[in-house]
């Protein structure tokens, strides 16, 4: 017995995160321990005999506080609170702790025990964390991060924004426990990344780093940069860590798209300027052409010649108005059009385009939705994107055109399409689907830029997905591509949908336009 009360002597003069001590019956101190020294600043003779309100901050005990709370340990067994207190040289402290009343052997009161420690780091750290949350969350949003936090003393861990929009797990699947996440990791990487996360917690550093693979919902593997800041308790001891975690294939292709996009921007610049000038003197060439032709008399020889001048400069200004509307400077006259309707309408001509082994397929689901575009670009735009269907098909195959009207939320657009600026809202989507010999990546990259073209010379001036590209931008929609070789193409394009009317006028409109 004698041993065991040692030991427990020991254990309490010993903590030193902890400050445990002992008061009488009428409030003052009768034991003391390191951790009093430690987090209060006593030595044992100046703590011992002293009355516990004592640490308590000046208001509290014009409250009475100290007093309530030993009465109420004394009625009920045990008072828990946390609250400021204060150190023999007056500063504040936010303290978590507990005094419970310790009774003999009759059941009378013997005194009191009380255990408390020092939480001003976490505190701060919360207030700290309650006051730029909202802010690092949508910056974390932003930047396609999945969000966690990990309490070290239960080794439990939640994930926040963006995970279940960057991995695809939902909130329902994730357990807390520590050893979900560890099993995710590939079983390659994950003794390094344990590893390097305990000699982080172990060695007293501030901050976590790593790079691994973690498995997705889909089952495949996703490399992902994890990083982390580690809390720690005013004498060191980790606490949590708070980490954020971004899949780096992901984030290269959002920069890819916004690379892309810059760089057609740049392009198109430089292709409208061209196209400008290069325009206003093949006008020149077609005037003076078209005098001298009418000047000549129909036996004259000559005529063919400026025939032949005529036909190639005619041709010249079509790939400049291609060109213009890949730079995004062609008029455009929007009207509001249901495009199911419009597609429709043009449906003979498309069947008309490819060759009697290629099957057309109509799949419009849009229903009534409309948009506000320009007819004639909205035409020009599935015409060319047939041809190139075509194109890609030379042996035959399946063409399908799909339509679909649907509500997009900002975290959709961005699984969808990472880096891209699209505004969450209702669109009206159109996708035009080959079964032909696809695109690599390689090619897939410049699909939208003008003169790229993998035809052989003379079967193409590669406008065509270019002027899809700048008609689409000019009827403030978006366009995207999809291949792989071997397996076929998929463009997409995402119109804005028109605002609604009521149906009476709604009606009307779409009857005048079908």
């Amino acid at each position: 017995m004698g041993e065991e009360i040692e030991l427990l002597r020991s254990l309490v003069e010993q903590s030193p995160d902890h400050a445990i001590f002992l008061i009488d019956p009428k409030g003052y101190n009768l034991t003391w321990g390191v951790g009093v020294e430690r987090l209060l600043g006593y030595t044992a003779e100046e703590f011992i005999g002293r009355h516990t309100s004592e640490i308590f901050v000046p208001e509290d005990r014009e409250a009475g506080v100290p007093e309530r709370e030993l009465a109420f340990a004394a009625e009920h067994g045990t008072a828990s609170d946390e609250r400021w207190l204060a150190r023999k040289d007056g500063t504040r402290f936010w303290a978590s702790g507990i005094t419970y009343g310790v009774k003999d052997a009759e059941g009378r009161l013997a005194g009191f025990g009380k255990i408390f420690r020092d939480l001003t780091v976490e505190r701060e750290f919360e207030q700290t964390l309650r006051g730029s949350a909202e802010r690092y969350r949508l910056a974390a949003r932003a930047a396609d991060e999945a969000l966690w936090d990990r309490d070290l003393n239960t080794d439990t861990m939640v994930w926040t924004d963006g995970f279940e929009e960057v991995f695809g797990y939902l909130p329902s699947e994730v357990d807390r426990d520590i050893s979900w996440w560890e099993e995710r990791i590939h079983p390659e990487d994950r003794p390094r990344a344990l590893e390097s996360m305990r000699r982080a917690i172990d060695t007293g550093h501030e901050r976590w780093e790593e790079e691994y693979r973690f498995r997705r919902r889909d089952g495949e593997y996703a490399l992902v940069h994890d990083r982390a800041l580690i809390m720690r308790s005013a004498t060191g001891i980790p606490l949590r860590m708070l980490g954020a975690m971004v899949d780096l294939g992901r984030l290269e292709r959002g920069r890819e798209e916004l690379r892309q996009a810059r760089r057609l921007e740049i392009v198109g610049r430089l292709a409208g300027g061209v196209a400008h000038e290069l325009n206003n003197m093949l006008m020149s060439i077609i005037g003076y052409a078209d005098i001298l032709d009418r000047d000549l008399s129909p036996a004259d020889p000559r005529r063919r010649d400026v025939a032949e001048i005529l036909a190639s400069a005619r041709r010249s200004a079509a790939l400049t108005r291609r060109l213009l509307a890949f730079a995004r400077r062609e008029i455009t006259r929007p009207v509001r059009l249901r495009v199911d309707g419009a597609i429709a309408r043009l449906a003979p001509a498309l069947r008309s385009l490819p060759a009697s082994r290629i099957e057309l397929e109509l799949n419009l689901a849009a229903g009534s939705a409309q948009v506000e575009a320009d007819p004639g670009q909205l035409e020009q735009i599935l015409l060319d994107l047939v041809r190139n269907a075509e194109a890609a098909m030379p042996d035959g195959g399946r063409l399908t055109i799909e339509t679909r009207e649907q509500r997009f939320e900002e975290r959709e657009l961005r699984r969808r399409h990472p880096g891209a600026a699209v505004r969450a809202g209702r669109y009206v989507t159109i996708a035009v689907i080959d079964s032909g010999s696809g695109m690599s990546p390689e090619v897939l990259e410049h699909a939208f830029e003008p003169f790229f073209t993998t035809r052989p010379l003379g079967q193409g001036a590669g406008l065509g997905l270019a002027a899809v590209y700048g008609m689409v931008k000019q009827n403030a929609g978006y366009v995207w591509a999809s291949s792989e070789p071997g397996r076929g193409s998929r463009f997409e394009i995402m119109l804005p949908a028109a605002p609604q009317r009521d149906n009476e006028e709604a009606a009307a409109v779409a009857e005048g336009l079908d």
